[in-house]
């Protein structure tokens, strides 16, 4: 599915990270806020037991506390939430995408939709070392634009060269960012920079 279908949108931002708690609701909607995305999309590769696959109810979309809610305080116009199993996500994301209507700046989070979405600009959030990653994230990684890195600490200087070197083999042309608990506003102004610079260069 490409993410440039001519009338459709001006524009697809995908956050997808390593694990569930990598911090993607946060940056999802700093996008949304800072870049004044239309949409908001949540995908999650849910199992058969998800009441529904694809959710549009607006007082559960935006029920605060939420990822949805996030994207909604953000100041998406639209959002909703696909939570479907594999083999019915690609089906469920078309589904979706034809409800957003007029063209406008889509932020996707969940690093699932990348198995069906070509995106604009893709950000990956991930913390050191390589441990724990879920199915999708190999595949979100190497799709990224972006690799928002967690160092959870100090690291010495072949630590890093050796952490970018092993970032870079599995997505060669990601621009790579190391950050520790006081820098994750410094990493979401970032974001928002080359988001903003790589959406208008189509």
């Amino acid at each position: 599915m490409r993410s440039d279908i001519p009338g459709r949108r001006r524009g697809i931002i995908v956050v997808s990270a390593a694990s569930k708690k990598g911090g993607k609701s946060t940056v999802a909607a700093h996008l949304v806020r800072e870049l004044r995305a239309d949409y908001g999309l949540k995908v999650s590769a849910g199992g058969t037991h998800a009441e529904e696959t694809l959710t549009t109810d607006p007082g559960v979309i935006s029920t605060p506390g939420t990822d949805t809610g996030a994207l909604v305080a953000a100041g998406a116009r639209r959002v909703l939430w696909v939570n479907a199993p594999p083999e019915h996500l690609g089906a469920e994301l078309d589904r979706a995408l034809s409800m957003f209507g007029e063209p406008g700046l889509l932020v996707v989070e969940g690093g699932s939709a990348l198995a069906h979405l070509d995106p604009d600009f893709s950000v990956f959030l991930m913390g050191v070392p390589f441990t724990d990653f879920k199915p999708s994230a190999e595949r979100a990684l190497e799709k990224a634009d972006l690799v928002l890195v967690n160092t959870s600490g100090a690291l010495s200087g072949s630590d890093v060269r050796g952490l970018e070197a092993e970032i870079h083999g599995r997505a060669p042309d990601a621009r790579v960012l190391l950050y520790d608990s006081g820098g994750f506003t410094e990493a979401l102004a970032e974001a928002a920079r080359l988001a903003r610079q790589k959406l208008n260069r189509h």
